[in-house]
């Protein structure tokens, strides 16, 4: 086996002296780069990684591709091990999150992704799922070699019936009689001993090895008995480990051993290419004949010892079942779950389990392996805790130290905080008080469990106090994460959601878990900061299951149903049920302020205080867990419930529950009178804490006061949110409360209301502007200046107004500058919204004396926007693996392009707009050669050609682009184009005076073969 995650020559092993060249092989296996998937399939000893390697050597002499090298172990199960492994082998992309998209992104370079020893992956694991899925939707640039023993179950139907693929099986790597000849003659020995082995690789040549006459189990012995014995114990220790350094060996064997002059000595023992040593799996039975069973299961549990100080935990419990060493495994078990906790790898402990015998499944570390298989497969499983409780009085009476009841307490703990399990958590926190306080990872839990009880008992305080002091950089990831977690949420509900947003931000960095990354989001919204609405409304718009546990989900869509009636969106579409369906205040808070939103965001105040109301009969607020999970939404209870109102005025609150209490009274204070408190709130907050009705409501009665705040509000409100503030400043004029009406009244007539037309503005190329799609021919837009102050708001779309005289006319004093800007803004407003009368506010254009903007809004679309807005969703598609999206958002890209970006900006004096200006063409090239590595690794060479001529003739020097046009014209294979590509490379890195990198080297010389 190979060292993980390596590829190339550097992963392979060194060139045995006694090697033969298998050149009917290679040439076999040169065939690979012609079909998508290649299978070497045979028995032990059969010298598939030997073969290979000689193929991927020859191949560096004509390279066609990429050869990149993984070599499979048990641990590979999993598959986010496999991905890693895969990803390490593949060369560069380090942003790449799945195997197929580097693939991809290699494009169009071809490569060749070799997996040895696959038979390793367990069958019906996750790793095993992954290379399925490989073979399913292996890119047409890509190729895929699977070598072991037996291969996991694939979909190889269709590629058989399409000759796809190639099957090299025992016939062809059995050793032909020329190669046992010559292998003979390497060794000195005759043919005729290896006659009655059929060519078998391995056991010719330890037959050669053993001396005349040997069979190939008794030359296996004859072998190890010839050797001292502190050599035979080194080569047991290497076959258990896998692969090994010298110290891990002897880390073994208990004694210093020369490993080299072993590989010298023994067969089959090979150094490979980054130092480390190998053994052949064939001496693992050999060994197991000629060693006494304690003496075999002491030395493997010292390698399970050194498999566990690597992390390889999966071929430690391989060692333990092999040798049926049920208390080795017992041990390993404890540490599975200890260093996995929510996180456990399913399949391995599924095959653990499976694999003690009945009389032993009862132990107490079986009982709490087999608790956390169930926790994983359903939180919810009533038999975890009963198997836990077994397994930790099993332990307490054996006396076998606290590393299990460690583990036990972590799983437990785990189990029931899903739940919400306080009485189960009190019992918990009993049981750490029974532990050993010293090690880091029983501080880490006693903390967590303390912190929760207070938490859960209504005091986040003291959940925070006991939070910080758990060692989280001393315990493994996982353990950390889920504390880490936890700290967050009790700086939210002390109302510290700015912290608990920058620790969310903190913790991205070491979790793919979707969830930590909305919790910043959500945890800054609260806080009074809308900043992240945009992906918000992002995670709403495609929230489902799949976005993480029930219960992550569960929280995230009341949070987020909360968050859409502030800003005038639908609510979230998975339902969370009903207040009664929950047993607990802390999931009924969630639930009735996520249905009292909804209800005001409809016009329906009655019924939300109704839901407050029932919920309050229910959980009265006196009760300390309910009322602190009440002001995560404070400003909700504060408006619709006196008790809650009465209750928070003289409570001691944090900072982000302030600033919800202040949105809150100011808008109590309006109803009643008193606008002091509306004038000085933040937009911002009004935004966040209020749902829509309401700030609108606010602004109004603001603006009926004459209060210049009430402007300032409804058109902060306006800008993100949109058209929704029109219909409630409409529903407004219409109330029957004057003032209300009146108020409404005035701020439609300041507010600009959304325009006839749908206007579109196209920038890249010849500036053009159409209304509901149809081109006008406005006299205003053969102004040049016009132009010019349009094309920089697109660019910036708030403009100082100073920046504007200073872009457009450097040159005059400012009075004139000034009279020319007012003339052109008045032509410009004319120009995006000919309907609107002349007192009107445009709704498109908005000023104030110092700046200038062209608002965003759904009536409004830019191709530069709607251009850049595609390359974040590209970038997105790609993150999650959808490759079709990415190729057809790329293509809509494309699409839009039909010339140089705003050419009337090329001539202004400015360096900024200079480099904006090459951002987009830069941008537009980048997605003309994705699009065209996308069309190719599809099997589309014309249209990939097609777009490399695009980007080459916008940057004739690009290396992408040279490479995308010479792959094009491989795979095309027409002899005019492929010397015309060939032609205008060459010309382009001569006029540069540069040589070719690497990959255009190869391309070239791919050329030259082709031709």
């Amino acid at each position: 086996m190979r060292p993980e995650g390596q590829a190339g020559p550097g992963a392979l092993p060194r060139r045995l002296d006694t090697e033969i060249p298998r050149l009917r092989l290679v040439d076999l296996l040169a065939l690979r780069w012609g079909r998508p998937l290649t299978l070497l399939v045979a028995g032990a000893g059969f010298g598939k990684t030997t073969v290979l390697a000689q193929a991927v050597r020859a191949h560096l002499l004509a390279p066609r591709g990429i050869d990149a090298w993984v070599s499979c172990t048990a641990r590979h199960g999993d598959c986010a091990a496999l991905t890693a492994a895969v990803l390490d082998a593949l060369p560069g992309r380090p942003d790449a999150r799945t195997p197929l998209d580097v693939l991809i992104r290699l494009a169009p370079l071809e490569v060749c992704l070799i997996f040895d020893d696959v038979h390793e992956i367990p069958a019906g694991s996750p790793g095993a799922a992954l290379l399925r899925e490989l073979v399913r939707t292996l890119p047409a640039t890509a190729h895929l070699v699977l070598s072991g023993r037996e291969l996991p179950d694939l979909p190889l139907a269709r590629r058989e019936a399409a000759g796809e693929l190639l099957r090299i099986g025992a016939g062809e790597l059995s050793f032909t009689d020329i190669e046992v000849c010559a292998l003979a003659r390497k060794l000195g020995r005759e043919p005729a001993l290896a006659r009655p082995l059929r060519g078998w690789p391995a056991l010719v040549r330890l037959a050669f090895a053993a001396g005349p006459g040997a069979p190939w189990r008794f030359a296996r012995e004859e072998i190890l008995s010839r050797v001292p014995g502190g050599w035979r114990r080194a080569l047991a220790a290497l076959a258990a480990l896998g692969t090994a350094t010298g110290d891990e060996v002897a880390a073994v064997t208990g004694e210093p051993v020369d490993l080299d002059a072993l590989v010298t000595r023994i067969p089959l023992v090979d150094v490979l290419g980054d130092g480390r040593y190998r053994a052949h799996d064939l001496w693992t039975e050999a060994l197991s004949w000629t060693s006494a069973a304690p003496e075999t299961r002491d030395l493997h549990r010292r390698a399970a010892a050194v498999l566990t100080a690597r992390g390889d935990l999966a071929r430690a419990g391989t060692l333990a079942c092999r040798t049926r060493d049920w208390c080795l495994l017992a041990d390993l078990s404890v540490e599975l779950v200890i260093t996995t906790l929510s996180a456990l790898p399913s399949a391995v402990a599924r095959c653990w389990l499976d694999a003690v015998p009945a009389h032993e499944a009862a132990g107490p570390a079986f009982l709490l392996l087999h608790a956390a298989a169930l926790h994983a497969a359903d939180f919810a499983d009533p038999r975890i805790d009963p198997l836990l409780d077994r397994a930790w009085h099993a332990m307490r009476e054996s006396g076998g130290g606290d590393a299990g009841l460690v583990a036990v307490l972590a799983q437990a703990g785990i189990a029931a905080h899903s739940r919400a399990d306080l009485a189960r958590l009190a019992e918990l926190a009993e049981r750490a008080g029974l532990l050993d306080p010293a090690g880091p990872i029983v501080r880490c839990l006693r903390h967590t469990v303390a912190a929760t009880l207070a938490e859960m008992g209504g005091d986040p305080e003291a959940a925070l106090a006991e939070i910080v002091l758990a060692p989280v950089l001393e315990v493994p990831r996982v353990l950390a994460l889920s504390t880490l977690r936890f700290h967050y949420h009790c700086l939210d509900m002390c109302g510290f959601g700015g912290e608990a947003a920058e620790l969310a931000d903190r913790t991205v960095c070491v979790t793919s878990d979707e969830n930590v990354r909305f919790a910043a989001a959500i945890a800054r919204w609260f806080d009074g900061d809308p900043a992240d609405l945009a992906r918000l409304r992002a995670v709403s718009a495609r929230l489902g299951p799949e976005a993480g546990t029930s219960r992550d989900t569960f929280v995230t869509t009341a949070c987020l149903a909360v968050i859409a009636s502030c800003v005038g969106d639908g609510p979230p579409a998975l339902s969370s049920g009903a207040p009664e369906d929950h047993d607990n205040p802390r999931d009924a808070v969630l639930v009735s302020a996520a249905s009292a939103a909804v209800s005001v965001a409809g016009g329906d105040d009655p019924a939300a205080r109704r839901t407050y109301a029932r919920h309050l009969e229910r959980w009265p607020v006196e009760a300390p867990f309910n009322e602190r999970h009440l002001r995560r939404f404070l400003a909700l209870g504060y408006v619709l419930s006196e008790r809650l109102r009465d209750r928070w005025e003289r409570a001691e609150l944090g900072p982000s529950h302030r600033r919800a209490r202040d949105a809150a009274r100011a808008l109590v204070r309006a109803r009643a009178g008193d606008l002091t408190p509306a004038g000085l709130l933040a937009p911002a907050h009004a935004l966040c804490h209020l749902p829509l009705p309401w700030s609108v409501e606010l602004a109004t009665r603001l603006a009926a006061a004459g209060e210049p705040a009430g402007a300032e509000l409804v058109r902060r409100l306006a800008d993100p949110v949109g058209p929704a503030v029109h219909r409630w400043l409409r529903q407004y004029e219409r109330s029957a409360e004057p003032a209300l009406a009146a108020g409404a009244a005035q701020l439609l007539g300041a507010l600009p209301s959304p325009p006839l037309h749908r206007a579109h503005i196209e920038v890249l190329g010849a500036m053009r502007v159409t209304h509901d799609g149809v081109p006008i021919a406005a006299p205003q837009l053969r102004r040049v200046r016009v132009r010019q102050l349009l094309g920089a708001l697109v660019l910036r779309p708030v403009l100082a107004r100073e920046q504007a005289i200073e872009l457009l006319w450097p040159d005059l004093d400012p009075a004139d500058a000034a009279r020319n800007l007012r003339v052109t803004l008045t032509h410009l407003r004319s120009l995006l919204e000919p309907g609107r009368s002349a007192g009107d506010a445009s709704f498109h254009l908005r000023t104030d004396r110092d700046s200038i903007r062209l608002v965003r809004s759904p009536w409004l679309q830019v191709d530069l926007w709607t251009f850049d807005r595609l390359a974040d969703r590209v970038a997105l598609a790609r993150a999650d693996g959808d490759v079709d999206q990415a190729a057809d958002l790329l293509a809509t890209a494309v699409s839009l392009w039909s010339g140089e970006p705003l050419p009337d900006l090329r001539d202004l004096a400015d360096s900024h707009v200079a480099i904006e200006l090459d951002r987009i063409r830069v941008r537009h090239v980048r997605n003309l050669l994705e699009l065209g590595e996308l069309r190719m690794v599809a099997g589309e060479p014309a249209e990939s050609a097609r777009l490399a001529v695009r980007a080459l003739a916008i940057e004739p020097y690009d290396a992408r682009g040279h490479r995308l046009a010479l792959a094009a014209a491989i795979k095309g294979r027409d002899p005019a184009r492929i010397e015309a590509v060939r032609s205008t490379v060459l010309t382009a890195l001569r006029q540069l005076g540069v040589a070719p990198d690497p990959a255009t080297k190869l391309l070239l010389g791919r050329l030259t073969t082709i031709g």
